[in-house]
């Protein structure tokens, strides 16, 4: 059975909480697949395949390790329930391609690895914050973005509905490392392919919140959330 293991929630990411966060060890003790961030917001990761990578918008990329904390992570150990090849896929075509999850488990998380060659894919790298708890949309401000053609690699993430925006990122929330492990960020738009499509539907949501003081200094307000698309 597919299970969802998330440390701390979206909104504090948009109120710059940043300075605590799950062990890399404790993720992967549990987690194969998974995306988040890391302290100071500096950056994305990426979990594939048991192996956690940190990419910078100074184009560096490395394997994180064990002791590593992560702000925000979600991750599961992915046990793929449907599977499908295809000659091309693209950010607008997913939810198509995931038939039957669709409109069948709309309302579920959904679990997505996408292994293909990219024609083209547009990817962005947030951070690192400048001050403590600068917000997360401040940092949007001064992301990089980046376009590759005719890369072979692999996409990562969920698909959480829409009542959990928030908690989670509602909609599709994936993140693209290359594979000569040299490129990766979270994905804005993608063609693809000879594509191999894997997905599974995930029943249960194990979330763990900070236990730090500085996670409880400021309320989470629920309508920064709107804004979670254009930060994250």
């Amino acid at each position: 059975m597919n299970h969802i293991h998330q440390y701390c929630v979206f909104s504090a990411l948009m109120q710059g909480f940043s300075s605590d966060g799950a062990t890399v060890s404790d993720i992967l003790s549990k987690c194969n697949h998974g995306l988040g961030t890391v302290c100071s917001l500096n950056g994305e990761i990426i979990i594939v395949d048991g192996e956690a990578y940190h990419f910078t918008p100074d184009d560096q990329l490395h394997k994180l390790a064990p002791t590593d904390r992560m702000p925000m992570i979600v991750a599961t150990d992915f046990q793929p329930t449907l599977t499908k090849s295809l000659d091309a896929l693209h950010m607008d075509t997913l939810k198509e391609a995931l038939h039957p999850f669709f409109p069948a488990k709309q309302n579920n998380f959904i679990a997505v690895r996408v292994d293909a060659t990219f024609r083209r894919i547009v990817y962005r790298i947030g951070g690192p914050q400048v001050r403590p708890r600068e917000p997360l949309l401040e940092l949007a401000k001064r992301q990089t973005v980046k376009t590759y053609e005719n890369i072979t690699g692999t996409l990562f993430g969920f698909y959480s509905p829409p009542y959990t925006n928030g908690i989670c990122v509602a909609g599709f929330h994936l993140h693209f490392l290359s594979e000569d492990r040299r490129a990766g960020g979270h994905i804005l738009e993608f063609e693809a392919e000879n594509v191999e499509l894997k997905a599974a539907v995930n029943t249960h949501v194990h979330l763990e919140f900070p236990e730090s003081e500085a996670f409880n200094e400021e309320l989470m307000q629920p309508e920064l959330a709107k804004d979670l698309h254009l930060a994250e």
